[in-house]
């Protein structure tokens, strides 16, 4: 019996170590993805503002990409909001 108890202990040991390790691992996906993520949306903004400002002046491509990034967050907050209800 105190066997069967010690090798019990052993498998649970082990299948928290594994899932430990695996979800270590998802995260540090997730962070290299988003990482990723926010490096490119700062070359998207640069290559954008960019283009508006050779096309309209550096004002109003400010403003432009301002208040696109103004209504994204909004939307996520309103987003945010309704799933909460």
């Amino acid at each position: 019996m105190a066997d069967l108890v010690k090798s019990l202990a052993a498998f649970g040991a082990l299948s928290v170590g594994t899932a430990v390790r695996r979800a270590a691992s998802t995260v540090g996906g997730y962070l290299v993805v988003g990482i990723l993520l926010a490096v490119s949306l700062c070359f998207l903004t640069l290559a954008g503002y960019r283009a508006l400002s050779q096309a309209m002046g550096s004002i109003h491509a400010s403003l432009i990409v301002g208040c696109a990034y103004l209504f994204a967050a909004l939307l996520a907050a309103l987003v945010l909001q309704v799933r909460r209800r």
